[in-house]
């Protein structure tokens, strides 16, 4: 039933939306407030949350509130009313004044949204199968990028016109109508059948980590990128708003093509397949930029990031699409908010250490040192995805698909 995409794309708007919020709208605003990158670079630790969400989430799948027959929507729902009031009481935080309290405001944002995210994962595992699983990608990476003109140009034009206290209601105003269409569109996801609840098994990260470790290595140097691109095109002389129209460009029209590349590759010649090759095109771009850093003008830095939004949507489609298929029946959502916890720390890092690099030693120093790393993460990537390419029990993966694909395909 293609009503069911519908509420995906609203599940991962939302958390796109609060992603970009935290990671680039509220960053670009104390930046152009003349925060300096040092400064700026701390707002990062307000994703914090989204590094730990592995431990409760086993707590959360087995307490999921069942709404409309579907198990976890009922707690989905009452998180995302409580991170629409959270946005609304941020709006009465006078930035200037009371700094101290943003970071928390936004850590507590992050904590309700990654749970969220626990919730949003399980209904599209258990809602998909082999054969719908890339388009079920396509719109949790395409929801993501399309929260971003909600998150940085909505909110920065906004803040610019109206201020800061009306920017944050107006994302607690779409927060609210984006719960709509999933309580409109029934999904089944009934309970369980197995009688192992979910849990938190430290060993079970030791049987995993391979995929782990292809996660931590495989968006590294990007998401250093992805940092930089705020603040360089703030530097470049963008106002807000201008800069929230190039945000805007980036995660539609070019993200948009890259999660439509993405699938297309998923399903022509398999997601395993697409992983080295699209880590090869995400070292070229760093490597370009690194070298032509002192060349290129504005036009061609837009460009360029623009491209580089492609390569990134690229990536998560077909890096999500292998992480699905390596979860375990009983517990589909806590396996993946493992892996998720695993990229968001990656995230943090990247972003805190790529701003406080490109503070003391600039811009080129540090576009050569991300540059260095994709190149050298090819050959440990290679390995890894051969051998998580060969999985141990694919008779009871495949029965396992199946099944989902017949119940819901």
């Amino acid at each position: 039933m293609m009503s069911r995409y519908v509420a995906y794309w609203c599940y991962y708007l939302h958390q796109g939306m609060l992603t970009a919020l935290v990671m680039q709208g509220v960053i670009g605003y104390f930046r152009h407030a003349g925060l300096d990158l040092a400064q700026v670079s701390w707002l990062s630790l307000a994703m914090l949350p989204w590094v730990g969400k592995f431990l409760w989430a086993p707590w959360c799948e087995r307490h999921a509130l069942p709404l409309r027959g579907n198990r976890y929507l009922g707690s989905l729902v009452l998180l995302q009313i409580g991170m629409a009031v959270l946005l609304a009481g941020t709006a009465w935080i006078e930035p200037t004044h009371a700094a101290g309290l943003i970071v928390p405001a936004l850590m507590l944002l992050t904590l309700l949204s990654a749970s969220h995210g626990i919730y949003a994962n399980g209904i599209l595992i258990c809602t998909t199968g082999e054969r719908s699983r890339p388009f079920a990608n396509a719109a949790q990476v395409g929801g993501s990028y399309l929260g971003i003109p909600f998150g940085v140009f909505a909110f920065l034009a906004i803040t610019q016109h109206a201020g800061w206290q009306a920017g944050f209601l107006s994302m607690a105003a779409v927060s609210l109508l984006l719960l709509i269409p999933p309580l409109l569109v029934r999904q089944l996801v009934p309970t369980a059948a197995t009688r192992e609840q979910p849990r938190f098994d430290p060993a079970s990260m030791r049987r995993l980590w391979p995929a782990l470790a292809l996660t931590a290595i495989y968006y590294i140097a990007m998401r250093g990128l992805m940092a930089l691109q705020t603040v360089l095109l703030v530097d470049q002389g963008l106002s807000l708003t201008e800069l929230g129209e190039a945000i805007t460009l980036f995660s539609t029209v070019a993200s948009g093509a890259g999660v439509l590349l993405g699938g297309l590759l998923a399903r022509r010649i398999g997601a395993w397949r697409s992983l080295l090759p699209v880590m090869v095109l995400h070292a070229a771009l760093t490597s370009l930029m690194a070298l032509g850093h002192s060349r290129f003008d504005l036009p061609i830095w837009l460009l360029l990031f623009g491209l580089a939004n492609t390569a990134a949507a690229i990536g998560f489609v077909t890096l999500y699409n292998v992480l699905m298929g390596l979860v375990r029946p009983h517990q589909p959502a806590s396996d993946y908010a493992l892996f998720q916890s695993v990229d968001m720390a990656v995230a943090m890092l990247a972003t805190l250490a790529t701003l406080r690099i490109a503070h003391h030693t600039g811009y080129q120093t540090t576009l050569t040192l991300l540059a260095v790393v994709a190149t050298v993460c090819l050959w440990p990537a290679q390995l890894l995805r051969r051998r998580l390419s060969r999985p141990a029990s694919p008779d009871a993966t495949t029965a396992f698909e199946s099944s989902l694909e017949s119940r819901h395909g």
